[in-house]
């Protein structure tokens, strides 16, 4: 599903980016955030995924929350959502561990040619996560995967929420 941000929501991306970068250096952080062959920033990206999925499920999301996250980058009533981004319009949700899959459910979302406009693709619990999939080594060593045509439709999390459960 498109998600069309606003220019003051692309505004907030780039600030909140920008001040995540700058604490990350001053921690010490290697700047790694750089996709090589776009120059795109992975924390903008990120962020501008984060409020697409704010805004699909109209819940409130403060892009200038300090530190880094617990896992859980949002929550639909009590539904946690870790939201994940990709560069690539066919790129699959992928997890470092099965442990990294902190929240009960995950949104995959991927840049368009158009820096405003987010897709998102995707959803999946946790539990179909680690039920479903694959582990493989993308040239950085394992990790688990799954295709976008293996996620939940973005209505699931949706209906989820309403019925008050997390579907298998």
């Amino acid at each position: 599903m498109l998600i069309k941000l606003t220019d003051k929501d692309m505004a907030d991306c780039r600030q909140s980016a920008n001040l995540r970068s700058t604490l990350a250096r001053a921690g010490g952080i290697v700047n790694q955030q750089r996709d090589v062959r776009s120059g795109v920033d992975l924390d903008f990206l990120g962020i501008r995924s984060e409020v697409a999925v704010a805004k699909l499920y109209d819940v409130s999301y403060n892009p200038n929350t300090l530190g880094v996250d617990d896992g859980v980058d949002l929550w639909l009533g009590e539904i946690s959502i870790d939201v994940k981004s990709t560069f690539y319009p066919t790129g699959q949700l992928l997890f470092k561990s099965l442990e990294a899959f902190k929240s009960r459910a995950a949104v995959l979302v991927t840049k368009t040619d158009d820096e405003n406009v987010m897709d998102v693709a995707g959803c999946i619990s946790r539990k179909a996560f680690v039920e479903k999939a694959i582990q493989t080594d993308l040239g950085k060593g394992k990790c688990f995967v799954m295709p976008q045509d293996q996620l939940w439709g973005v209505e699931e999390l949706w209906r989820s929420y309403k019925c008050e459960q997390l579907c298998p």
